[in-house]
C-alpha cells in the first residue's frame, strides 16, 4: 500500500501542508516522523517526512523526488449536461481516475437545465478531481471549463471522437497515434441528428459504444476506457 499523498507547498527541501489538506492529515492520523507524499500541484510529487505538527499546519522535509511518467495522451471530454448536472459529482472521480485532462460540459437540445446552473456545480466538481487525485497517483485535477452551445464546440485535437448510439459498424479502431483525442458523449436522449451533422462538419465522426443503449454515466466510462486503449 502506497503512502498517504496530500496537496502542499515545497520551498527548496521543506514542504507545508496546511488549510483543508491539514485537516485531512489530521483524520489520516499522520505523526511526526510519518512519510507522506506531497503533490505541489506544479507538476511533482515528493516523498518527504514529517517534522512539526501544529494546531494550524504540519511542516516536513523533502526526501526525494517521485518519478512519474506522463500518459502518452490528452484526452478532451465533451459531454452533453444530463438533466440532473450532480449525474456529473459522480462521474468526476471516474474520468480523474481515467485520466480525462480537460472537461467540457454542453448545452445541447436534449439539455434541459439553465447554462447557470451549470456554472454553480464548476466549483464542487473541481474539489472532488482535486481529491480524486490523491488516491489515484495523478500529478494534476482535470481542467473543468465554462459550458459551451454545441454550435460553439472548438478543439484542435488531431482525432475527434463521437460516440453515437444510432451508429451501429464503425467501431475504434487500436493503434491510434496522436497526442491529443476530444471526445462528445451526449446527455439522456442523446443527440439530434442536425447535431450529429453539425459535429461531423467539425471534424468529429461518428463511432458506436456497442449493441446496446447506455445510460449516460456508463457510456463516458466505456468511451474513455475505449480511447485509453485505442491509444497505447
Amino acid at each position: 500500500m502506497g503512502l498517504p499523498r496530500f496537496i502542499g507547498k515545497v520551498e527548496g527541501e521543506k514542504f507545508i501542508i496546511e488549510g483543508e489538506e491539514y485537516h485531512h492529515a489530521k483524520v489520516r492520523r499522520v505523526r511526526e516522523g510519518q512519510e507522506i507524499e506531497i503533490n505541489d500541484l506544479e507538476g511533482n510529487i515528493y516523498r518527504g517526512k514529517v517534522t512539526q505538527i501544529t494546531k494550524k499546519f504540519l511542516k516536513g522535509k523533502i526526501l526525494h523526488r517521485v518519478e512519474l511518467e506522463e500518459p502518452p495522451i490528452e484526452i478532451e471530454l465533451f459531454l452533453g449536461v444530463p438533466n440532473r448536472p450532480s449525474k456529473i459529482d459522480e462521474l468526476m472521480e471516474a474520468i480523474t481516475e481515467l485520466g480525462v485532462k480537460r472537461f467540457i460540459p454542453v448545452i445541447t437540445k436534449n439539455t434541459a437545465v439553465k447554462e447557470k446552473d451549470v456554472l454553480k456545480k464548476i466549483p464542487k466538481w473541481e474539489k472532488i478531481s482535486l481529491n480524486s487525485i490523491k488516491q489515484c497517483g495523478r500529478l494534476f485535477p482535470v481542467e473543468i471549463k465554462e459550458p459551451v452551445h454545441l454550435k460553439d464546440i472548438e478543439t484542435d485535437a488531431e482525432k475527434k471522437i463521437l460516440f453515437y448510439e444510432k451508429e451501429r459498424e464503425r467501431r475504434l479502431e487500436t493503434g491510434i497515434k496522436c497526442k491529443k483525442v476530444a471526445v462528445i458523449v451526449g446527455p439522456e436522449g442523446g443527440f439530434t441528428e442536425e447535431e450529429v451533422k453539425l459535429l461531423e462538419e467539425k471534424g468529429f465522426k461518428p463511432y458506436t459504444l456497442g449493441n446496446y443503449i447506455l445510460r449516460m454515466e456508463t457510456a463516458v466510462v466505456s468511451a474513455i476506457c475505449q480511447v485509453n486503449f485505442s491509444c497505447r
